[in-house]
């Protein structure tokens, strides 16, 4: 559906440096990264709004490095919702309709329809100023899809809601995904959207691409440290491989021995990487385990976080454990307690360095 050959684009002193990738359609495609890695010009060179310098844009098999925005049949909705503040509701969701020149019954109807769908049809008279954040996302939302796209580009649409509407909003995602059969393209640096939304996703830092797969790939098996660390795995760990045994390694962290699945040779450098959910903590020595992975430790800190809380234990290196904040208190975990953590050797992500 949307193809990047060796793209490079400059902007001022930041620079999109030879990004090849291939979106599919169908696909809800998330690009993510840290503030400033170029996210939103990736959007927005699919949109047409930069031209690369060099390599070529192929939109559905062919090139459109050159073609001008409104001649390729995208929706394109910003962070900022960019409504017309002067007009309505209905009149800012009918507004890619009346430059179409469709007719004004029709496009009566087709707003009607829109403003019933995404829940608004209540603030059809409305104007953008008076609008919550949900509200005016919707509208932007209405207003993208309006003219029928078949490929929708999000910027951040996340990012100014507050907590119980993105919940709401994500599901409305979710179902214009399904529904209209879209291929999303949507920017964002939140990990938990991408774990919810995407099927496929990219990570992009500092300009350059530095992995792009599968999402369920990308978040649980990065190919690289920066990405691991970006992506929010919890314990990441470099260590050495002393010995492997048919793909059964193990491997020297500052002196601590970890057993993981991987190819990597003796003497081969690699990273550890161990998601918090995939520790098991119990108190004192704990009970036998078959983790192959198990060592004592004391806790240093607990950091509660809704529903769930983190904890950090020092074990000679220190490792962060998640758990549900009724189990934290059902076992009275709290700083200087003497505690057990076990971790198998297949819940290990090895990257080779």
């Amino acid at each position: 559906m949307i193809e990047f050959d060796r793209v490079s684009l400059s902007l001022g002193s930041f620079s999109l440096n030879d990004v090849s990738l291939s979106i599919n359609r169908g696909d809800y495609y998330f690009i993510v990264g840290p503030s400033g890695a170029g996210k939103t010009v990736l959007l927005e060179a699919i949109a047409g709004l930069h031209r690369p310098e060099r390599g070529r844009i192929l939109l559905r098999g062919e090139e459109i490095t050159a073609l001008s925005p409104d001649k390729r049949g995208i929706g394109l909705v910003y962070q900022d919702y960019s409504l017309f503040p002067s007009m309505t509701v209905a009149g800012n969701v009918g507004y890619g309709l009346r430059v179409r020149g469709v007719r004004k019954a029709e496009a009566q109807r087709e707003v009607a329809g829109l403003l019933e769908r995404f829940g608004i049809d209540h603030l059809a008279d409305r104007y953008p100023g008076t609008l919550s954040g949900g509200e005016q996302q919707r509208v932007a939302l209405a207003r993208a899809v309006a003219v029928k796209p078949d490929i929708l580009l999000l910027d951040e649409p996340l990012s100014a809601l507050d907590p119980v509407t993105q919940e709401k909003f994500i599901g409305d995602l979710q179902r214009l995904h399904r529904e209209d059969d879209l291929t999303i393209v949507q920017v964002s640096h939140s990990r938990r959207e991408a774990h919810l939304l995407a099927t496929r996703m990219a990570v992009i830092i500092d300009g350059a691409l530095v992995d792009e797969g599968r999402a369920d790939v990308v978040l649980n098996a990065p190919g690289s440290r920066q990405v691991a660390s970006f992506i929010g795995i919890e314990n990441i760990l470099d260590g050495t491989v002393t010995a492997n045994d048919g793909g059964h390694a193990t491997v020297d962290v500052g002196g601590r021995t970890f057993e993981a699945l991987t190819d990597a040779a003796a003497g081969e450098e690699v990273t550890l990487c161990i998601r918090a959910d995939d520790v098991v903590l119990a108190l004192g020595d704990g009970r036998r385990s078959s983790a192959r992975n198990t060592m004592t430790g004391t806790i240093v800190q607990v950091v509660e976080n809704g529903p769930i809380a983190e904890v950090r234990v020092n074990s000679g290196m220190e490792l962060t454990v998640v758990l549900t904040r009724r189990s934290v208190r059902d076992l009275s975990l709290v700083p200087g307690i003497s505690v057990t953590l076990s971790v198998k050797a297949t819940a290990i992500h090895v990257i080779r360095r």
